[in-house]
Formats: structure tokens, sequence, C-alpha cells
């Protein structure tokens, strides 16, 4: 698990920003921040801390060096079409990347009527297709 509360330190840190700036303009509880220790947030969380600190959700988990920030407006028919895409393009199944994550095939009709992914199966789905968080998440 990526440490999350010390990846936002390190680009609260090159923004020029503090921690206690996250707190003050009210884009997360200090409470709520904390738990984040054990624990990733939500996507729509992650979004609002991304597009304050305007860096990529990528860059805030240190999995590129580049930091291809637009801001972001999450949309899920869009992460939903992107991962139909990918499956596409691997030319395999539904049920084929569903069994190879060890994942419910409903979740893809969950994903296609709306429901927001976690950031724990964002990780897991561009690990699997090798690819950035947001391929999955950008038009």
């Amino acid at each position: 698990m990526i440490d999350f509360i010390a990846s936002v330190k390190n680009v609260v840190e090159e923004e020029g920003k503090t921690i206690q700036d996250l707190f003050n303009d009210k884009i997360i509880s200090e409470n709520t921040f904390y738990k984040y220790k054990h624990r990733y947030p939500s996507l729509n969380t992650l979004v609002k801390i991304a597009n304050y600190l305007k860096v990529s959700i990528d860059y805030l988990f240190s999995l590129t060096t580049e930091n291809n920030y637009l801001f972001y407006n999450i949309n899920n028919q869009v992460f939903y079409d992107n991962l139909v895409s990918m499956i596409e393009n691997k030319k395999i199944s539904q049920r084929q990347f569903c069994n190879d994550l060890n994942y419910a095939k409903d979740n893809i009709n969950r994903w296609k009527n709306g429901t927001t992914p976690s950031m724990q199966t964002l990780l897991e789905i561009s690990k699997y297709f090798n690819c950035l968080i947001d391929d999955l998440l950008q038009n």
C-alpha cells in the first residue's frame, strides 16, 4: 500500500503549501486525513485534493515523475468507456478481465451504472493494463 499521507505531504511541500492549508481551506478535515494512514481515500476526496494541489492523481501517488495535471471532473461514464476500450484493446472478454483481477462480473455493471471505483481498484486496474490512473479517468 502506498503511504498516501507521505505522498500528500511531499506534494504539498512542492506546491509551497502546508498540510494545515488542506484543513484550513476545508479540502479535508484533519481527522479524516489521518485516517488515510491505513486506507485510501475515496476517489471523490482524492479528486478534491488533486484539484486543490493542481497535481495528477498519478503524480500524487508517485506513479509518475511528471505532473500532467488536468482538472478532474469525475465522470463514471468516462471511466466505464475507458475500461471497456482497454479490455477490448487487450482482446479479452469482460469475464476474463474480472477473473484475472478476482472481481465479480457485477462490478462492471455497477461501474456502467455510475458506481465510483475505489482507489485500490483503480490502482489494480492501472497495474493490470500497465497504464496511468489518468488513462482510466480522463477523456
